[in-house]
């Protein structure tokens, strides 16, 4: 079980004796409502899974408290517990992993303190995760270990980690250092700093090839090399000499010879990071675009672009991680989104549209793996990113029939208030109704002070406010421009 930091300060401000509203605990929090109920069901769900119970209750006009069953229990303590004994399976199951072919002593289940019963479920448990992979699951005569193909071993070891939250491998010293000295040349070859995730990326390919020489053998049973590898090598001859460079460093460093197969992996996942200097496929150019267009026009439930303002720069950023990220899937390779949980708390609208419109794309992808929350959190901020940069410098008419030096004032205070608008200047309301063919063309939002309300002017949309801008003009002004930046 995991819980973010927010969800535990929510914990820490409930008590088991009185009730208390969602809105005193958004205030705590700074964050909405809505985010502390969304909070509150996932901690419920959390408990549910483990103890048959929720341990926040509620109440209609009260607010909420903790549940009386789990009273005179330390709750913190059953969180570190359960987390604990997660980590322990994915440590446990990770060992295995590493150590294949090899059998391990049975003994590495740390099951000796348990009952016949227990045992059995612990043992069901990781059967169940390594039949996920392909991976067959064996427990005989005091010995554990797994039978598989190498390719499925390394998907399920990527997996493993990113439950954990990036468990370290527990290498030694020397090797952490050298392998950061292999991120440091890849970065000086290619001439571009290695921002997270990619570097987290390169650094776990590295990290996983050293701990699986180390305590177990590599032994692959693929083809060499796919046409469409080929093709990928022929066009980015840099990326794939720099990854011949990278494994033969690795191999006298471990003293040891690799396949030539770990070349072309280690080479699809330096493509797969989104360096710079890269040469796509057309097949995989295309299928880009097809994915952005379909994105795009499902999010914002249009047949094209022609009435999508700005919608270039959204384009290109949804190109730069989804050509990659094409990569990726075909590869099986997941990379970590340590903000994910934020992400689906703050934007949970665009975060949930788009979960849904990636469902549909999944289902139409080749790939054996798919796309996933951490890719789609990643989307989920280009989305954002467009909708602040849309809100930003929006084109704003002032219609007012106060004095100048009332009208001056308000422009200050708005400018003040919502820094983010281009106030383009101040009409009457006869010179709006004359102007209507101009404003309609270079007017994103329209202020009015005039109680006499202003024929429409195309799609513009029209606010009523005090010549003194209150807060509740304030509210409106920006509810506006969060509305049109989503639509």
């Amino acid at each position: 079980m995991f819980l973010n930091t927010s969800e535990r300060q929510v914990l820490s401000l409930l008590n088991f004796e009185n009730y208390v509203v969602a809105s005193v605990l958004a205030k705590q929090l700074l964050v909405s409502d809505k985010t502390i109920r969304r909070m509150i069901a996932k901690i419920n769900e959390e408990y549910l899974a483990y103890f048959d119970n929720t341990l926040i209750i509620s109440q209609s006009g009260k607010g909420f408290k903790l549940s009386n069953d789990f009273k005179g229990k330390n709750i913190y303590k059953y969180l570190k517990v359960i987390e604990q004994e997660d980590n322990e399976l994915y440590r446990i199951m990770l060992t295995i992993l590493f150590s294949h072919p090899y059998k391990r002593r049975d003994d590495v289940l740390e099951a000796d303190y348990l009952s016949a019963s227990a045992k059995i479920i612990k043992l069901k448990k990781i059967e169940k995760f390594f039949k996920k992979y392909n991976l067959i699951f064996k427990a005989e005569q005091h010995y554990v270990w797994i039978n598989g193909e190498e390719d499925s071993i390394r998907k399920a070891i990527n997996s493993l980690i990113l439950l954990t939250n990036n468990m370290s491998l527990q290498l030694f010293e020397g090797d952490n250092n050298f392998i950061n000295s292999q991120v440091e040349l890849i970065e000086e070859q290619m001439n571009q700093y290695l921002s997270y995730p990619y570097d987290w990326t390169i650094k776990l390919y590295l990290s996983t090839l050293v701990k699986r020489t180390r305590e177990g053998k590599v032994t692959w049973d693929i083809p060499k090399i796919t046409n469409i590898e080929e093709k990928l090598v022929s066009k980015n001859k840099l990326l794939a000499n720099l990854a011949k460079k990278i494994i033969q460093n690795l191999s006298q460093y471990l003293n040891i010879s690799f396949d030539e197969i770990e070349q072309i992996l280690f080479f699809q996942t330096l493509y797969a990071i989104n360096l710079s200097r890269q040469e796509s496929l057309k097949v995989d150019d295309e299928l880009a675009h097809e994915i952005i267009k379909h994105i795009i026009l499902s999010f914002f439930d249009k047949s094209d672009f022609r009435n999508l303002n700005q919608i270039d720069r959204l384009q290109e950023d949804l190109y730069q991680h989804i050509l990659p990220m094409i990569s990726r899937l075909r590869v099986g390779l997941h990379v970590e989104n340590n903000l994910l949980d934020e992400i689906k708390l703050k934007y949970n609208h665009t975060f949930v549209k788009l979960s849904t419109i990636i469902v549909s794309i999944n289902k139409e992808l080749a790939f054996e793996t798919k796309i996933d929350e951490a890719e789609t959190g990643y989307l989920t901020l280009y989305f954002e990113k467009f909708f602040l940069e849309s809100t930003t410098n929006k084109k704003v008419l002032l219609v007012c029939s106060t004095g100048i030096g009332t009208s001056e004032l308000l422009q200050i205070r708005i400018k003040k208030k919502v820094p983010n608008l281009n106030i383009i200047g101040t009409m009457s309301n006869r010179q709006a109704e004359k102007n209507k063919e101009y404003l309609q063309k270079n007017t994103d939002l329209i202020l009015t002070t005039i109680d006499t309300p202003i024929k429409e002017i195309g799609d513009v949309p029209i606010i009523m406010i005090s010549p003194l801008l209150t807060e509740n003009d304030i509210q409106k002004i920006n509810y506006i421009l969060e509305d049109s930046g989503e639509q």
